[in-house]
């Protein structure tokens, strides 16, 4: 191959990881816009509602959510992400402007991330075995990210149904969820009864 062809196939390799990146982060941002959407259609008392001592409520999920966007932003600057030191802030859990608020500061931080940022090659402290810490890379942490927040966002549509409100149609779904019910005719039939018993349940 020659210099010039080599060139080019860099040139392309690059654009492909950086439109990639641009994917990965456009999907996180979309991701915690829907949680500020419901966070701004709640009112206060459902936001910080728990059914039994000792539950977590809408709030504490969102909370749990942010610690992690936060926790995944400042191991990017130091190149280690340790998702057990959360900020656990209380205020996030009671006070919905406030919590949109940080929110949407988050969601500005990783519109400004760099390339260089992204293809940082970080390590993972492990959650149950102290002191191992783990390869992994920022895109990986980036994915996860969105996974673990659609994760309780389905929590919170589960807690939230409980009260008697109702989520938007896909919220708490994972994308591969949404596609595989968009391309079934089973599976959509189920994913409309399954708002239609939401429904009911918020009359």
């Amino acid at each position: 191959m020659t210099n010039l062809c080599k060139e080019k196939v860099e040139v392309q390799s690059s654009k492909i990881l950086a439109n990639v990146q641009k994917s990965l982060v456009g999907h996180c941002v979309a991701v915690l816009r829907q949680g500020i959407d419901l966070i701004e259609n709640l009112d206060d008392v459902v936001f910080s509602k728990v059914e039994a001592p000792g539950k977590s409520s809408v709030g504490t999920h969102f909370r749990h959510n942010l610690d992690f966007v936060t926790n995944f932003l400042s191991g990017l600057k130091s190149g280690k992400f340790d998702y057990n030191r959360r900020e656990r802030n209380l205020q996030v859990e009671t006070n919905r402007r406030y919590a949109v608020s940080r929110f949407r500061e988050a969601i500005s931080e990783l519109e400004n991330l760099t390339p260089e940022m992204l293809e940082k090659n970080i390590l993972v402290r492990s959650e149950t075995i102290e002191n191992l810490w783990c390869d992994s890379s920022a895109m990986r942490e980036l994915e996860f990210l969105q996974s673990h927040t659609i994760h309780h966002y389905a929590l919170i549509e589960a807690k939230l149904a409980l009260f008697g409100n109702q989520t938007p149609a896909g919220f708490g779904v994972a994308p591969s969820t949404l596609e595989f019910w968009e391309n079934s005719s089973e599976f959509r039939l189920k994913a409309a009864n399954r708002r239609a018993s939401l429904a009911v349940r918020t009359r």
